[in-house]
């Protein structure tokens, strides 16, 4: 046997769990701010393809805030299910920290 084979498994093992705990914690972070955040309206500024997934940048302006928020959010997602540039959004952010924001798709 190759001697190398137990340390790739290792690492793929490690690989896996380290995925687990990204996509439990993000699960987290959605679920707070789904609870917590606040809705605005937001426009997506630009949309571009980044390897498998397409990026959103968009803007909006927190309930008070004198200068809107840009932000850039990952869509992993059919194309068409991106919005389009120009079109108007609504954003759930959080009032603490409202660079932590998301996009809300249709029926949300």
């Amino acid at each position: 046997m190759d001697p190398a084979i137990p340390i790739v498994v290792a690492l793929a093992a490690l690989a896996v769990l380290v995925a687990y705990a990204a996509a439990r914690r993000a699960r987290r972070d959605r679920e707070q701010l789904d609870a917590e955040g606040r809705l605005a309206e937001g426009e997506v500024l630009a949309v571009w393809q980044d390897g498998t997934a397409h990026r959103v940048r968009y803007r909006y302006t927190p309930e008070g805030a004198a200068q809107p928020v840009l932000r850039t959010e990952m869509a992993h997602c059919l194309r068409v299910l991106v919005p389009e540039v120009g079109e108007k959004v609504k954003v759930r952010y959080d009032p603490r920290d409202p660079r932590r924001s998301r996009i809300l798709r249709a029926g949300e």
